[in-house]
């Protein structure tokens, strides 16, 4: 996660977009952001003289606090975004435990399983349902379904024998 720095600035907002705004502070301009919430808690102007402090991005400053003359500071807390860590492994998958494990989840796999360098493909239907390409990762959980494609699958489409 990139470290961003904070810095605190004094000027006058020249222009407002919603709640982002431009502000002219030690002779360059400036890009803040407040957020909406933000945005509403500190009512923006052109013209209006503020001291600001926040986390300097590469793009602009998310504003932490703000003030100006006559009135009360105001605290912002932006959402940090939510980056979950990687999911699944990047293990080699052993294509019996994948077929167990599509077996296991009520599938009836048909033909090959295809390995692939983070999953196998597995063709399998539920009962006499259409035909389905799972995705099963290492960990034996299926994280993808989606409709078979012919040229890929057709003999396993084409009256192939289920796996036991």
């Amino acid at each position: 996660m990139p470290h961003h720095d904070t810095t605190a600035l004094s000027g006058t907002i020249q222009h407002v977009f919603a709640h982002r705004f431009t502000l002219e502070a030690d002779g360059a301009v400036h890009l803040a952001d407040l957020g909406p919430k933000g945005a509403e808690a500190f009512p923006l102007a052109a013209g209006l003289a503020v001291t600001l402090e926040g986390e300097r991005r590469p793009s602009e400053i998310k504003v932490a606090r703000i003030a100006t003359p006559g009135r009360d500071p105001v605290e912002i807390h932006h959402k940090k975004p939510n980056h979950p860590g990687k999911s699944r492994s990047d293990a080699p998958v052993d294509p019996a435990a994948a077929l167990a494990a599509v077996t296991a989840a009520g599938w009836t796999p048909t033909g090959e399983p295809r390995p692939k360098p983070k999953h196998v493909e597995v063709l399998a239907r539920r009962d006499d349902g259409a035909w389905t390409e799972l995705h099963v990762d290492a960990s034996g959980a299926i994280y993808k379904e989606k409709a078979p494609d012919a040229a890929k699958w057709g003999a396993a489409l084409n009256g192939g024998a289920a796996l036991a």
